[in-house]
């Protein structure tokens, strides 16, 4: 009888421990997940160029995402009147900041970064502050150039369920919206670049820059084939451009919930480039 009441007793202890570290974990996760809203909130705003401004009307669906009305940034990083990125104070809070990419109609309106370091992976895990976080940051890997003059620019973000980073990216499956929102705007310290989207779709969880050679016209040309019309895509919406291997095209690529070996993307082909006269004594991408 004594025997079986130790044996009652251990089993008892597991069960408290795991129900414990179970309940720890919950609240980690939940914890992440709310502070992964607000890491960005002293810097995130949307910025409005001429084009924007055009699409924005546009948005008549209503189930958009957009960006939370309190995320007021500092004046001297991202000037919502204005409509500038000062990138002399973004490189102050961390020198791998090197762009700024906004969607207009959804909460993407992030820095984006890439890590000096040989971890390409860095920012899956820290975010713009270089501190552990379950967000991550927007990123590109070495294999792509800064100035996005590769083929094919590949940027990561987490599908966050609060609806944080790249999770709006998920948005591009309904066809009204993808229909009514049309552009990608990435902007640098010298220039600001405009992206036409012309794909939305499920893929496999391949590493795209490793597994093709986009500088290939051949290979590249191939591949637009398909991205251009991802009929064995489950799911995708395309839009009738002539992008050839002779353009430039940005991949926004991020998860698909709990199923690890898809991914899914949105691709835009360059149609502007509108260098920043001021850029170079300021350190500011003037949006406007």
């Amino acid at each position: 009888m004594k025997k079986n009441k130790t044996i009652f007793r251990v089993i008892l202890t597991i069960a408290i421990v795991l129900l414990v570290c179970g309940l720890g974990y919950i609240c980690w996760y939940l914890f992440n997940i709310y502070t992964s809203g607000h890491e960005y909130e002293n810097l995130q705003q949307p910025t409005n160029s001429p084009t924007e401004k055009a699409t924005e009307s546009t948005a008549a669906t209503g189930d958009t995402p957009d960006a939370p009305p309190d995320n007021v940034a500092p004046k001297e990083v991202h000037d919502t009147v204005n409509g500038s990125i000062n990138f002399t104070k973004l490189w102050e809070i961390n020198t791998d900041l090197y762009a700024w990419i906004k969607i207009p109609n959804t909460a993407i309106d992030y820095p984006v970064a890439q890590h000096s370091g040989d971890d390409d992976s860095y920012y899956l895990n820290h975010n713009m502050y270089k501190e552990s976080a379950f967000a991550g940051c927007i990123y590109t890997e070495k294999l792509n150039k800064k100035d996005f003059s590769d083929p094919n620019t590949v940027l990561y973000g987490h599908n966050m369920q609060n609806g944080t980073m790249f999770r709006a990216l998920h948005s591009f499956r309904d066809k009204d919206f993808f229909d009514a929102n049309k552009y990608i705007y990435i902007y640098l310290p010298d220039r600001t670049l405009t992206y036409e989207i012309f794909s939305a779709y499920e893929y496999d969880d391949r590493h795209l820059l490793y597994s093709f050679d986009f500088s290939d016209k051949k290979v590249f040309r191939e591949y637009l084939d398909y991205a251009q019309n991802p009929t064995s895509s489950m799911m995708y919406n395309t839009r009738s451009l002539n992008v050839t291997a002779d353009d430039k095209i940005i991949t926004l690529s991020t998860c698909l919930g709990d199923i690890e070996t898809s991914r899914y993307l949105v691709q835009g082909v360059l149609i502007k480039d509108e260098p920043i006269q001021s850029a170079t004594e300021s350190g500011t991408n003037h949006a406007e």
